[in-house]
């Protein structure tokens, strides 16, 4: 796969992805980008076994989002018409990503959701009253139980409160988690919003060899990408579709580094299009590009200086991707499928009412976890895709008749353990 991917990427059309500032390329380059991108996805979803899953509606969600939205977030966004995209985002984004859950569940990270965007369209606009800079002391507000300022700051606090009581319910380490998530990401936008006028020191410096770069600066960026993408706050709704239906912290926690890889990746590489056209270079991708060749990093390919370009860059995320997704369906998918062999070659009619109904639900977690992952990773990807602001309409155009409505993980209950569970059951 990745000799595949190298050769892939070393051809002449992709020359086009030897530049190091997306604010230094023209318009007829830009637009060679995009058509350059479309065929590299092609590649992508078929190396991941990408099947498209177009989400039906939620009638329900709209319903009660658009209440909430036109009662009270219109207070933070009184353009109708941008209230409404962005209500409509956030609806798309909770049906997609998390396609088993209730309606309390999608409406937190709907709502949630709608803020948090706001939020950080504001990095973009330090022209509107208030700007990114009312949440400078969000964080510290929030973590000392001071009022938030009337306004999208008090309703974010809203919104991470619902998440924290809705996914903290029966483990306060969930709802810890959520909540710390959402926080660092405003913080991290508040980061990003000083980047829009100057960027750290060693990445302004001109020097093209920064003997510091290599231990500190190269790792920044990720680690600000991070935050800022809310990689927690969108992968622990994944394991908790209802109050009944929560896969216990244990059988996904080891999973949050290639979790958040996934869905860091997978939102630079597919917003990857809009981010140039909108000549976007403070974002992961510019970073980790401008840290490299400032570390004197060599390409891969041929670039006129020899330096890091932003060819090597997608060349990097694109191998880093697949490896998440293969490390993550081992995780989920093929774990619970060992635990259906075992179950199946052990002698489960022996085994005592006790131990039948542990390591019955120990399975069923086990499957509900990679059912779970299943859906997300598909739905995340089709988000994207689906999404008209991503601008991937080609792609869109491709799969359209090709969607499997049924296309969830296959794990069944082994027949020894149902067995063993219906004569329990009768003789109860």
């Amino acid at each position: 796969m990745a000799a595949n991917l190298l050769a892939l990427f070393s051809l002449d059309k992709f020359g086009c992805l030897d530049f190091d500032d997306v604010a230094l390329i023209d318009k007829a380059q830009r637009q060679d980008v995009v058509e350059s991108m479309d065929h590299l996805y092609d590649y992508l979803l078929t190396a991941i076994d990408y099947q498209h899953i177009i989400r039906p509606k939620d009638t329900a969600l709209r319903r009660d989002l658009w209440t909430w939205g036109h009662s009270r977030l219109i207070k933070a966004e009184p353009d109708i018409v941008r209230l409404d995209f962005l209500l409509e985002t956030a609806a798309h984004l909770s049906e997609y990503f998390y396609p088993s859950a209730c309606h309390q569940a999608r409406m937190c990270m709907a709502t949630t959701s709608a803020a948090a965007i706001l939020a950080d369209d504001l990095v973009e606009k330090p022209e509107e009253a208030g700007g990114i800079e009312q949440f400078h002391y969000f964080s510290q507000r929030y973590l000392r139980g001071l009022p938030q300022p009337e306004g999208l700051c008090a309703l974010l606090a809203d919104g991470i409160k619902a998440c924290d009581e809705f996914y903290g319910s029966k483990n306060p380490l969930v709802g810890s988690c959520i909540t710390m998530g959402w926080l660092a990401g405003v913080d991290a936008y508040c980061e990003e919003e000083r980047f829009t006028q100057e960027l750290p020191g060693q990445f302004a410096s001109n020097s093209s060899r920064n003997q510091h770069t290599e231990w500190s600066v190269e790792k920044y960026p990720y680690y600000l990408r991070k935050l800022a993408g809310l990689a927690i706050p969108y992968i622990v709704p994944i394991f908790k579709s209802s109050h009944d239906a929560e896969v216990p912290i244990d059988l996904w926690i080891s999973g949050i580094p290639d979790l958040s890889r996934f869905g860091l990746l997978s939102n630079d590489i597919l917003s990857f299009p809009k981010e140039v056209l909108a000549l976007e270079n403070f974002n992961y991708l510019s970073l980790i590009t401008r840290a490299r060749r400032q570390d004197g990093r060599t390409s891969l390919f041929e670039s006129s200086d020899g330096l890091w370009t932003f060819r090597d860059t997608l060349y990097e995320a694109f191998g880093q991707l697949i490896d998440s997704i293969a490390a993550l369906d081992k995780l989920f998918i093929n774990f619970a499928k060992s635990l259906s062999q075992e179950f199946q070659a052990a002698q489960t009619l022996t085994w005592t009412e006790k131990k039948l109904k542990a390591e019955k639900e120990k399975f069923e977690n086990a499957r509900l976890a990679a059912k779970q992952w299943r859906e997300f990773r598909m739905g995340f990807i089709g988000f994207y895709i689906e999404t008209p602001r991503y601008r991937l309409d080609s792609v869109r155009a491709r799969l359209a008749g090709t969607t499997n409505p049924t296309a969830d993980v296959a794990v069944a209950a082994p027949a020894a353990v149902a067995a063993a569970a219906a004569v329990a059951a009768a003789a109860a």
